[in-house]
């Protein structure tokens, strides 16, 4: 997995509040309901991002956008439409044709939960999902061909999470050998070290201890488990943005061609609570469920 193919993927901030006030149960016409913007969604990121199709992913009738956004192209802020928070959306009203009662995949990622329903105006509730996705609805009872509404809420499901481990490999210069008629560097494996964030640490900046020692002058591999990071080219998450990185499993960023990508690259970093698609478990628990170090990754 090439770290570029990241960059500027993911824009985490803190939490805020939202409104709850409700509209008033008699005079004047209610203004007209906001609608979510579509687009083209990465599904990376903490935005709060849906993707729905009428068949399997990408066949068929579909729908992509951000369910609590007012912007199709946020920058700076989460940018959350408080007229989206908690609102139902019918799924005639996103796409007229072949969406309402005729889904059968989605996926939900960032930090928001959304309910699905049989029938119009959110009622008669079917499941909700958070950081899910299901290619194949038929497979679950009496909920393909049904979905008719839904509605999203903000959340990061902090009551949820424990903690996460960032674990490093560092490399050191073993020899050097010709390949193509230039000099290339043999790398054998050099210090690993583990980094446990609690509940107290989300959020935090955190340093890689001792960079500037010879040793970690090259990094091969970072693993993530249990939470989503952002990684930075400056001490204190400053300076130039690495990429982000990680969800609820496991997660393991290396360079495919050899470790010189990381080398000097990453000073600091900055974990939150997990984003995106767990494919694979996390592998940083013992047999007691405590914190341990993941199996090595092959250089």
């Amino acid at each position: 997995m090439h770290i570029s193919s990241f960059i500027n993927s993911l824009i985490l901030l803190t939490p805020f509040t939202l409104p709850s006030a409700a509209l008033p149960a008699s005079g004047p016409d209610p203004p007209v309901q906001a609608r979510p913007p579509s687009g083209t969604v990465n599904h990376l990121d903490a935005y709060c991002q849906m993707s729905l199709w009428q068949h399997s992913p990408g066949k068929g009738a579909s729908w992509s956008g951000w369910p609590l956004s007012f912007s199709v192209n946020p920058k700076d802020g989460f940018n959350i439409d408080e007229n989206l928070n908690n609102q139902c959306v019918n799924l005639f009203e996103l796409n007229p044709s072949g969406l309402a009662g005729e889904l059968s995949s989605y996926v939900v990622t960032g930090w928001c939960e959304c309910e699905f329903f049989a029938r119009v105006e959110c009622l008669e509730s079917l499941f909700s999902a958070y950081n899910r996705r299901d290619d194949s609805l038929w497979d679950r009872n009496n909920v393909d061909n049904r979905i008719q509404s839904y509605r999203c809420w903000y959340t990061q499901h902090e009551n949820e999470f424990d903690w996460c481990s960032v674990t490093w490999q560092g490399v050191e210069p073993d020899s050097f050998k010709m390949i193509g008629g230039r000099k290339q560097v043999i790398w054998e494996r050099g210090p690993r070290w583990q980094d446990v964030i609690d509940k107290t640490r989300v959020g935090v900046c955190r340093s890689i201890p001792h960079r500037d020692r010879e040793e970690w002058q090259a990094i091969s591999s970072v693993v993530i488990n249990g939470c989503t990071c952002n990684f930075y080219s400056e001490e204190g998450c400053q300076g130039r943005g690495l990429g982000s990185f990680g969800n609820a499993g496991n997660t393991i960023v290396k360079d495919s061609f050899s470790p010189l990508f990381f080398e000097r690259g990453i000073r600091s970093y900055r974990c939150f609570h997990p984003v995106g698609i767990a494919d694979i478990p996390r592998t940083d628990y013992d047999v007691g469920g405590h914190p341990d170090m993941p199996p090595e990754v092959n250089l």
